[in-house]
This record gives C-alpha cells, sequence and structure tokens, in this order.
C-alpha cells in the first residue's frame, strides 16, 4: 500500500519499502530523493516535517503543555485536542501540497508528464486521508466527553482513531468519510499550483519507479514517445502506399 505525507515544502510518498521525497528549491528546481524505509529514511521523514511546521503552532503547542502541566488534574485533553486541531490552521502551502497529493491519488489512469493536466482535473477528496482521524477524535471526543470526562474521553477518542477504520469500517464509510470529504474541500485543502502539482507527481513517479525522477527525464521520455509514434506512423503510411500501389499494378 502506498501512502502519502504532504508537509508546507513539499510531499513524500511511499511503501513499506521505500520513501520517496520531492520538494521545490530556492531555484524553483523540483528536487527528488529516494531512500529506503529505514532509520535514515525515517529521520530525514520526521526532519522535513517536524522542522518546517510553522512556529506560531510550535509557541502555541508548548504554551499549552506548560499550562497543562501546572493545571489541577493534569487535563492532557487539550494537548490532543490542539494536535488533532492543526489540521484547521494549516498553512496555505500545506493546504495546497495537501491537495496535489490527492489528485495525484485520485488519477486512475498512468501517471506521468504527460498526465499533468488530467490530475489537476481530478477529486482533491482522499478516501484514506488523515482528516478522517481527525474527525473520528473530535467525533468520539463530543459523544464521551460527558460520561467520562474530557481525560476518559480523550483517551476513548485516540483508541477509535486506531480502531474505527480497522474493524468498524461501516461505520467510517457512512459516518466519518462524508463529514472527513467535506473538511478536506472546505479546509484542509486547497487547489495546487502547476509546480505543487508537479512536485507530488515527481514524488509518487520516484516511488513507483524506484528512481529520483526529474523534469528533464521526463520530458525527454515524452519526446522518445512522440519520435516513436512518429516513425510508426511514417511506417503505416509507407505500407499503406505500397499496398495501393499493388493493387493498381495487378
Amino acid at each position: 500500500m502506498i501512502r502519502g505525507m504532504s508537509y508546507p515544502e513539499g510531499v513524500f510518498y511511499m511503501d513499506k519499502d521505500h520513501i520517496a521525497h520531492a520538494m521545490m528549491d530556492e531555484q524553483g528546481k523540483i528536487q527528488t530523493k529516494l531512500m529506503p524505509f529505514d532509520y535514515e529514511g525515517l529521520v530525514f521523514f520526521m526532519k522535513r516535517t517536524l522542522f518546517t511546521i510553522p512556529l506560531y503552532f510550535l509557541i502555541g503547542m508548548l504554551a499549552l503543555v506548560l499550562w497543562v502541566w501546572f493545571q489541577p488534574g493534569f487535563p492532557f485533553f487539550w494537548i490532543l485536542l490542539g494536535v488533532f486541531g492543526y489540521h484547521f490552521v494549516f498553512p496555505f502551502s500545506l493546504k495546497q501540497y495537501h491537495g496535489a497529493e490527492h489528485k495525484v491519488f485520485s488519477h486512475q489512469g498512468k501517471k506521468g508528464y504527460h498526465s499533468l493536466q488530467e490530475i489537476q482535473r481530478c477529486s482533491i477528496v482522499n478516501r484514506h486521508c488523515s482528516t478522517n482521524g481527525v474527525v473520528t477524535f473530535l467525533l468520539l471526543f463530543l459523544l464521551t466527553s460527558y460520561p467520562l470526562g474530557p481525560n476518559g474521553a480523550a483517551i476513548v477518542s485516540l483508541i477509535g482513531v486506531w480502531v474505527i477504520p480497522r474493524w468498524m469500517k461501516p461505520i467510517e464509510e457512512k459516518v466519518i468519510f462524508p463529514l472527513s470529504a467535506i473538511l478536506q474541500k472546505k479546509i484542509t485543502t486547497l487547489e495546487p499550483t502547476e509546480q505543487q502539482l508537479k512536485v507530488a507527481l515527481f514524488s509518487y513517479l520516484t516511488l513507483i519507479r524506484k528512481e529520483e525522477v526529474t523534469e528533464a527525464l521526463l520530458q525527454e521520455e515524452i519526446r522518445l514517445e512522440e519520435e516513436k509514434k512518429r516513425e510508426e506512423e511514417r511506417k503505416a503510411e509507407a505500407e499503406r502506399v505500397i499496398r495501393e500501389t499493388e493493387w493498381l499494378e495487378i
């Protein structure tokens, strides 16, 4: 299974063996990287995602943790609400990369440089988006906070985020996902630029091909494909002329 992860500067795709990454450098050129799914790859993944979290969110979370620490009864549920609530305050660029990641997943045909415009028109909603987990947590928290108290509700909700998509699929499909789809369209994603869509596509192709994809490589492949197509058309035309000539001679 392939999973995706977007962050404010790029997109990751990964399977059980590899992690692929793509981002735009300061010159606007797309850089790709392919790593094994091991300690080194996970360290790179954590650095890119954690160290690009906006300063306002980090300061807010630090202040929240300190506040919770000194409160009677240690109301840690606020920390979990803050973590899951990050989806509602995604940075602008993260929402765009999030949308690009989803569109690449939504495209059902053969993915390549030639399909960029098709991918742009694809759905921005992803059936397996992490927004599903946010909806699950918040719904369970609201439903159980009165009988269990907020800390107990937070624990149950956290367990539900793991349990529901695995063993209670009808609930996820009929309740969680419809709400998640609305949030994805309205809050957690935005339409990506063409360059951001390329970043997501190149990351995906890097994972699928198991090689670091570049724009020059993909453009050269298209040129060769078009050249091969023209050659086949010339051969077909030559054969047609020969057949017609043979018919006239008879």
